[in-house]
């Protein structure tokens, strides 16, 4: 996988993550990959669940309307989802 677009899907990710901390009066940890995504870091399942519904919009996919729902227990098993990004 393309390093640059690792970074870039990332990079993504972690600016949504953002923007809903931002939005709840919180201040946003430092994420890097191996962030765990649990009620650890302040948001509860309503949050995550609009973190995808912005992921879905940036990337336009949507991982988890699949007949399997993945697994993911961190930021680098979210980005895997969505791929490299030009």
């Amino acid at each position: 996988m393309d390093q640059t677009a690792t970074v870039s899907t990332l990079e993504k990710i972690v600016s949504e993550f953002d923007l809903v901390f931002r939005n709840k009066g919180m201040v946003s940890p430092s994420m890097s990959p191996d962030t765990v995504l649990d009620g650890s870091l302040g948001l509860e399942s309503l949050d995550f669940a609009e973190v995808v519904l912005r992921l879905e919009q940036v990337f336009g996919v949507d991982p988890f309307g699949q007949d399997t729902i993945p697994e993911v227990r961190t930021l680098s098993d979210l980005c895997s989802l969505y791929g490299p990004v030009p």
